[in-house]
C-alpha cells in the first residue's frame, strides 16, 4: 500500500463470518450493549443481512474518521448505501454494480418452498433500506447502460444521478486465441454455481446439441453444485463435460486459448467480467439476452434466449457448423477488445467525475 494511502478497518461484529448461532452469540457478547448492537444481533438472528444497514453508524464511531471527516473531498461507497451523516451525503458517490433486487427475484423463482422463500425475502429485506438511502446520494457509478436502466427501475431514482463507467479489465495479460483446428470445444466461466449463472440450461443445451455434434465438449470454469453434477449424469453427457475449479490466472487463460467458442449465459450481469475475458481472448461468443451481456458483446457475439436451453443449443449448432460466421465473430472480438480498458484508465474516468462533483458541475 502506498505511503499516502491510509487503510482504516471499520470494526464489525463479524456475524456473517459464520452461520452458527453459538459463534454469533459469542461475537455478540464481545460487543458493547448499545441499542445498535442489540438491534444488529436481533436482525441477524431473524435472517436479515445487516452489514450494509449498520456500516454507516459504525463509521461515525471510528476515531480516524471522526478526526479527518472534514478533510475529505469525496466519500465513495461500494453499494452499502448505508445511513450516512449529512457531511458524507453532500459528497457521496456510490458504485452500484447492479440492483441486488435481481438476485433476490432469481433466487425466489428457483425456490418453491414456503419457508425457504420467506428466508430469502428476509435476507434481502435490506434492499428497502437501501432504496430509501439512495435518494441522499450525490452520484451513482454504474458499470453498464443496462445496469443504469435497472437502477432507475428498482431504486426509483433519477437518471441524471447516474454516471456509466465500464469496469476496468486486466486485458494486458490476455492471450490471442491460437486454436487452429476446430474441435467443437466450448467454454463457459460461471465462478459460483448459483441459479443466476444459468449453468443448468447450458448443460441441457449440450445434451440437445450432442445429437447433432456427438464430439461436443464443454469446459466449465468455476464451482459446480451437486445438483448440476447429478444433471450431467442424468443427461448422459459425462464424457462431454470437463469442469475446473480454482484456476490461477495463467490456467484460466490457457483454458480460454484451448477453446473454440465461449458461452456467456447468465440470467443477469451488471458487468459480465467472464464475457469480457472471453472476448479479450478473441473467442467468438454466444451471449444471453440478459443484463449487460449484449451491450458488452457488441458485434462479437450472437444472442440467445437465456431462459430456453433449446435456443442456446440452436446457436451452438449454428456456430459450430459455420466456419465463416466463427471467423467473422472472432474478428469482431479482436475489434471489441480495443473498447475495454484497464483499471488505470478507469481511475482517470472516476477522478473526472470527482472533479465535477467538487466543482459543483454534477
Amino acid at each position: 500500500m502506498p505511503d499516502d494511502i491510509d487503510l482504516v478497518p471499520i470494526e464489525t461484529p463479524g456475524y456473517f463470518e459464520s452461520f452458527d448461532f453459538n459463534q454469533r452469540f459469542k461475537n455478540f457478547l464481545k460487543q458493547p450493549k448499545t441499542s445498535m448492537e442489540i438491534l444488529d444481533f436481533f436482525e441477524t438472528c431473524t435472517g436479515t443481512f445487516t452489514e450494509p444497514i449498520f456500516f454507516g453508524d459504525r463509521l461515525l464511531k471510528n476515531d480516524h474518521f471522526i478526526k479527518h471527516q472534514d478533510s475529505f473531498d469525496i466519500f465513495h461507497d461500494n453499494q452499502s448505501l448505508s445511513n450516512y451523516s449529512k457531511i458524507i451525503n453532500n459528497r457521496l458517490v456510490t458504485t452500484l454494480h447492479h440492483p441486488i433486487h435481481v438476485d433476490r427475484d432469481i433466487d425466489l423463482e428457483n425456490e418453491p418452498g414456503f419457508l425457504r422463500r420467506f428466508s430469502i425475502k428476509r435476507w434481502y429485506s435490506f434492499l428497502n433500506f437501501q432504496k430509501k438511502n439512495v435518494k441522499n446520494i450525490k452520484a451513482i457509478v454504474s458499470p453498464s447502460e443496462s445496469s443504469k436502466r435497472d437502477i432507475v427501475k428498482f431504486f426509483d431514482c433519477s437518471e441524471s444521478k447516474i454516471k456509466v463507467i465500464w469496469n476496468g479489465v486486466d486485458i494486458a495479460t490476455s492471450e490471442q486465441n491460437n486454436q487452429k483446428e476446430f474441435k467443437n470445444h466450448f467454454v463457459t466461466i460461471v465462478s459460483a454455481d448459483v441459479p443466476m449463472k444459468n449453468l443448468e440450461n447450458i448443460l441441457k443445451a449440450i445434451a440437445i446439441a450432442k445429437k447433432e455434434i456427438p464430439n461436443i465438449k464443454l469446459t466449465v470454469i468455476g464451482d459446480m453444485r451437486e445438483d448440476n453434477k447429478d444433471l450431467i449424469n442424468n443427461l448422459n453427457i459425462e464424457s462431454n463435460i470437463d469442469y475446473k475449479e480454482k484456476l490461477s490466472r495463467a490456467e484460466l487463460l490457457s483454458c480460454l486459448n484451448e477453446a473454440d467458442i465461449g458461452i456467456s449465459a447468465s440470467l443477469y450481469e451488471g458487468f459480465g467480467f467472464p464475457l469480457v475475458e472471453m472476448i479479450s481472448s478473441e473467442l467468438p461468443v454466444i451471449v444471453a439476452n440478459k443484463g449487460s451481456l449484449p451491450e458488452l458483446a457488441g458485434n462479437a457475439g450472437i444472442i440467445f434466449d437465456a431462459e430456453r436451453a433449446s435456443s442456446l443449443a440452436e446457436k451452438m449448432i449454428e456456430l459450430a457448423s459455420n466456419h465463416d460466421l466463427r471467423n467473422e465473430l472472432k474478428d469482431q472480438s479482436k475489434l471489441r477488445r480495443g473498447d475495454f480498458f484497464g483499471w488505470d484508465e478507469y481511475a482517470i474516468k472516476l477522478e473526472s467525475l470527482y472533479q465535477e462533483i467538487i466543482h459543483g458541475n454534477f
